[in-house]
């Protein structure tokens, strides 16, 4: 059947074979009309049971992900080499002070 999403292919292994297999019986009739109908409600329950079982933090990245598209930072704000020389006060703007509280000072 045509669909407007893009497609994903899914190698059929021997696990996944056996994934399916014993999946089969557990699931609804209209989840088992075909392999791609099967993987689609099975990857829709395990992503429910990993975000059941995660914690705090980790749902929290994935609802900023799932609402702003954030992407998990590569490294700490607190590797990053301090700037050179001191910061002049006079000069403070909001963004300076929102830098010092994540840096936690």
């Amino acid at each position: 059947m045509a669909s407007r999403h893009p497609r994903l292919g899914v190698e059929r292994d021997p696990e996944v074979e056996r994934a399916l297999t014993l999946t089969g019986p557990l699931l609804e009739p209209a989840e088992t009309r075909s392999a791609a109908a099967q993987i689609r409600a099975l990857t829709l329950r395990g992503a429910q049971a990993v975000l059941a079982s995660a914690d705090p933090d980790s749902r929290l990245r994935a609802r900023l992900a799932e609402r702003y598209g954030a992407k998990p930072s590569r490294g700490s704000l607190l590797d990053l080499d301090p700037p050179r020389g001191e910061p002049d006060p006079a000069g403070a703007t909001p963004a300076s002070d929102a830098l010092r509280w994540v840096r936690g000072e």
